[in-house]
């Protein structure tokens, strides 16, 4: 090795180091904005953490209210639970997000995997539909939904707080580019071996398609998990119920007071099952989107 060729090889270091240095520092007011956003909303999170732990009298008699309580107590998380039925609520919960998710996650891959990989009279049109229905508001579909559900008699079962969210627009849509973006070779490669479209799909398409299905199942979970309004009017027995409506209802039925403890503390239980659905499937989500990203 010449001198000329270290010493270029000791200039190329440093000018590598004095970018990585530069850009290391660039992205700190990115970071710091990112902290401060994710700071403000994880605060209401934080203080319904907190005040399940507080008495009512720390809440309502305190001079100056503070987020951290002085005397822990496990007694509103007692109250919230034994006041109302709140485990059949829970229960209801679970059985229509389980039912919902999983119906929506099947048949957003069956029907995705039919818009990407089939060929058939009315596809474009068909798939125009299904965007469009994604512009039309929850609220302009909510009588026609609930005439049907109520005129079928489901009304107060878990059909009808499942059925009419068993298929999600958004779903088929995320699906389907994810689908068109894998090689078309693998699908030709499979044909010659003898595989059939089922096969294919569930032993090789859904497999490289973790990150995509474990993206759209975080979302389908959260967003029927925390249904409110439907539940809300199709349902007005209390077995029936679901954990939001059940807090409702207990905030409703407070005699004196309000126990804002007691309620946080319902408020705490019903988040617990979205954290840990987000915490198991965020390094599989992470995975999908790095994927997607270096395939470019």
């Amino acid at each position: 090795m010449t001198m000329d060729s270290f010493t270029l090889d000791e200039t190329e270091e440093a000018e590598v180091r004095h970018i990585s240095s530069r850009s290391r520092f660039a992205d700190v007011p990115v970071h710091i904005a990112l902290l401060f956003i994710g700071l403000a909303i994880a605060t209401p999170i934080i203080i319904a953490f907190f005040m399940s732990f507080t008495p009512l009298r720390e809440i309502v008699g305190r001079a100056n209210p503070s987020v951290i309580p002085d005397t822990w107590t496990f007694a509103n998380y007692e109250k919230a639970w034994n006041a109302t039925p709140f485990g059949r609520f829970v229960l209801n919960s679970f059985i229509q997000t389980g039912v919902i998710t999983a119906a929506q996650v099947f048949f957003s891959i069956l029907a995705g995997y039919a818009f990407a990989m089939f060929e058939f009279r009315g596809k474009n049109a068909l798939f125009v539909l299904v965007i469009g229905s994604l512009i039309v508001p929850f609220e302009l579909t909510f009588i026609p939904n609930f005439l049907l559900i109520s005129d079928l008699g489901w009304a107060n079962t878990y059909a009808g707080l499942t059925v009419p969210f068993l298929a999600s627009a958004f779903g088929v849509f995320m699906m389907r580019q994810f689908f068109m973006s894998l090689p078309r070779d693998l699908y030709d490669a499979a044909k010659i071996d003898g595989a059939g479209d089922w096969k294919y799909l569930w032993a090789v398409m859904a497999p490289l398609s973790k990150g995509a299905i474990s993206a759209f199942t975080i979302f389908s979970f959260l967003s029927a998990w925390n249904q409110y309004l439907w539940p809300l009017i199709i349902t007005n027995d209390e077995s029936m119920r679901t954990a939001q409506i059940g807090i409702r209802f207990f905030l409703v039925n407070q005699e004196r007071a309000t126990d804002w403890g007691a309620i946080m503390a319902g408020a705490v239980i019903v988040m617990i099952p979205t954290l840990i659905v987000f915490i198991v499937a965020q390094k599989q989500l992470v995975k999908g989107i790095a994927a997607s990203g270096l395939k470019g």
